[in-house]
């Protein structure tokens, strides 16, 4: 029966595997775990299939319940952080070109000419005037005016 489980266990690890790259949900990944480690006990003649799904059982479950909500937690930290277009939100900027109903204006964001509209399309926005992003909609920013700029 050693070189039976053997296989048996192989696969298993194979399966767990492949449907934790698919799915990436943290979950068949701890039997993965677990089948390496019945996979070594295989290697063993003297150990009893028994004891190997014994050991495959016990260590799925520890991992499930023990590791998985901490893995989880230390992945999904960084998934709120602003990146790309979404740190543009809340920045203050210059009008470059004046916003009217029915025209867009503009704005210059590191080298980048962005096309705005006003939060409240029947505004118009003045050049020169200082504007925050509250929103972006496609690859137009939404602005508000914030204050007059100082023309000097």
């Amino acid at each position: 029966m050693p070189q039976v489980s053997l296989w048996v266990w192989l696969g298993v690890v194979v399966v767990a595997t492949v449907v934790e790259l698919c799915t990436m949900d943290m979950t068949s990944i701890w039997f993965a775990a677990s089948g390496i480690v019945a996979l070594i006990l295989s290697a063993f003649p003297q150990i009893h299939w028994l004891v190997q799904l014994i050991v495959f059982i016990v260590l799925s479950s520890v991992f499930i319940v023990g590791l998985r909500p901490i893995c989880r937690k230390i992945m999904l930290r960084h998934m709120n952080e602003k990146t790309n277009v979404d740190s543009l939100i809340g920045k203050k900027v210059f009008m470059i070109a004046t916003a009217k109903f029915g025209q867009m204006g503009a704005v210059k964001i590191a080298d980048v000419v962005w096309s705005v509209v006003p939060e409240d399309e029947l505004k118009t926005i003045e050049e020169g005037k200082i504007v925050e992003v509250v929103a972006i909609n496609g690859n137009k920013l939404i602005v508000k005016a914030v204050e007059e700029a100082d023309n000097k």
